[in-house]
């Protein structure tokens, strides 16, 4: 009677596919919903961070640790992503890289364990932070007090009331630094009642409009997201691709070259 040897570098390659596939798959998941989370926090803090003058102080300090937070969150998944990479490209030499499999595996874990940590303190203070006061009248020729409602309604799902206020802001106070702010918006209350069609055309007016403003790279962004959402990937791609080349340090570009890796 005989017996077949199976070679170790086969069992080796074995093991690998078997860990990364699983493993990673795994981690992937993990690190999509954190960004998704991230994503979130981060639009809502940049409107509560400019809008509620009143509470100016505790927002600068509530400001400054997100930021630092947020850094490191950002800052954790692409180097998830980069562990990643090297696993992948070293599958070739099964042998060599199963001991270390387990660690660069471990060391993944780690870092997204401590990115859920970090997404915890962020959750902790936007709950601490003051919240937008409700507005049964707003006072004619406020337009801090217009802005607030227009986002407390966006906030609690009151999309139609939300556009027309937002609108009403842009259209009254063109000149206001918050201006192309309210025009984002409304290309959000769009997306969020998932017309992309219109929604891409109010991002556009962000950069028609307000072509020095700071919200034409989230616009751009979004505007893409929502093009690969409708089935157009190529146009979706582009205006990401466009978005990394014209704002390459902002944090859009970062989302966005995420978003062209998937």
């Amino acid at each position: 009677m005989s017996f077949k040897v199976i070679p170790a570098a086969l069992l080796a390659f074995g093991l690998v596919a078997s860990l990364s596939g699983s493993g990673l798959s795994y981690q992937k998941d993990r690190e999509t919903q954190l960004k998704l989370a991230l994503d979130e926090l981060k639009a809502e803090m940049i409107v509560l961070e400019r809008q509620v003058r009143t509470m100016q102080e505790t927002m600068d300090k509530n400001s400054g640790q997100l930021n630092t937070l947020i850094t490191q969150m950002v800052d954790n998944v692409n180097a998830i992503r980069q562990a990643q990479s090297r696993v992948a490209e070293g599958s070739s030499s099964a042998i060599q890289t199963v001991s270390g499999l387990g660690e660069q595996l471990s060391s993944t874990n780690q870092r997204i364990d401590r990115l859920s940590e970090q997404l915890a303190q962020v959750r902790k203070l936007v709950e601490n932070l003051p919240k937008l006061p409700t507005f049964t009248q707003i006072t004619p020729g406020n337009p801090d007090q217009l802005f607030a409602a227009a986002y407390g309604d966006y906030s609690r799902g009151n999309y139609d009331l939300a556009i027309s206020e937002f609108r009403q802001y842009v259209e009254t106070y063109p000149s206001s630094e918050m201006a192309d702010n309210a025009q984002y918006w409304i290309g959000e209350c769009y997306y969020s009642k998932k017309m992309l069609t219109e929604a891409i055309a109010e991002f556009d007016k962000v950069t028609q409009l307000f072509p020095k403003g700071d919200k034409v790279p989230g616009a751009r962004f979004k505007k893409g997201v929502a093009l690969m959402e409708q089935g157009q990937s190529e146009a979706g791609r582009a205006e990401l691709t466009a978005l990394i080349r014209l704002f390459p340090r902002s944090n859009e570009a970062v989302l966005a070259r995420q978003q062209l890796e998937r």
